[in-house]
């Protein structure tokens, strides 16, 4: 099934936000800073997209990283991803693939894939894009990411703005509801709350062990289609590089 068109609007919005802020959010985007140009680097930069749903910011993103890694609860989207992942032009130095499993659950993902593995750790960036709303724990989420990525390296979270939400009527019908955060409002029914406040998020970051904590808005409002119905919100980007030796 693809994506409404909306979903495919507010990733393009999302990868948009992300790729004019690669400097900001601690993305290489030059052989002096650790560029995707295997040939000028000693290391491969690694990606971990958590909440990876079909890949979008994955492969929004692809041409300044050489490994992307993704999680997903859903197989129907890791299934999506792999998809798309093989229909991409992804060099033969490169890698991007997804599994179904959850890292705030037991170690072994649903298809057996250890999460405890090295492999799991150490990565360059870690990405959790529209998923901290749906986790029980937002905290314990952001503590998780920090604790996969190498020290000195950033953590991006993108989310809902609270308080930000204005509903339009009259709007030409859409996809239902789907089983996971990427589908519609996507999976309204595992929301735990309704968005984000700057100070809050800036703590979670932070007690995770972040420094150079940073959050920005959206400057244009996002929508999203139900059935006759149009919502209106604001984004944020929020990043913070692991602290430590």
């Amino acid at each position: 099934m693809n994506p409404a068109p909306w979903i495919l609007d507010l990733g393009k919005q999302i990868n948009s936000e992300i790729l004019g802020r690669l400097s900001w959010i601690g993305i290489p985007t030059s052989p002096e800073d650790g560029s995707t140009d295997c040939n000028k680097k000693s290391y491969s930069f690694r990606l971990l997209d958590y909440a990876c749903g079909e890949g979008v910011i994955s492969r929004g993103i692809f041409d300044y990283v050489d490994e992307a890694w993704g999680i997903d609860l859903s197989a129907r989207m890791v299934n999506s991803f792999n998809q798309r992942a093989a229909a991409f032009d992804v060099p033969n130095r490169k890698k991007m693939f997804a599994v179904q499993g959850d890292l705030l659950a037991p170690a072994a993902s649903n298809d057996g894939t250890s999460f405890a593995g090295k492999e799991w750790f150490d990565f360059d960036l870690a990405i959790m894009t529209m998923a901290l709303h749906h986790v029980p724990s937002p905290e314990d989420a952001v503590k998780m990411l920090v604790s996969r990525v190498k020290v000195g390296r950033p953590v991006l979270l993108v989310d809902w703005v609270a308080g930000t939400t204005v509903r339009e009527e009259g709007v030409v019908a859409c996809s239902g509801h789907g089983e996971h955060a990427h589908d519609v409002m996507p999976g309204t029914h595992t929301v735990t709350r309704e968005g984000f406040m700057k100070d809050e998020v800036v703590k979670m970051l932070e007690v995770a062990g972040c420094v150079d904590v940073g959050f920005v808005e959206f400057g244009e409002l996002s929508h999203l289609d139900f059935g006759e119905k149009r919502m209106w919100r604001r984004l944020f980007l929020a990043k913070g590089v692991k602290g430590g030796q």
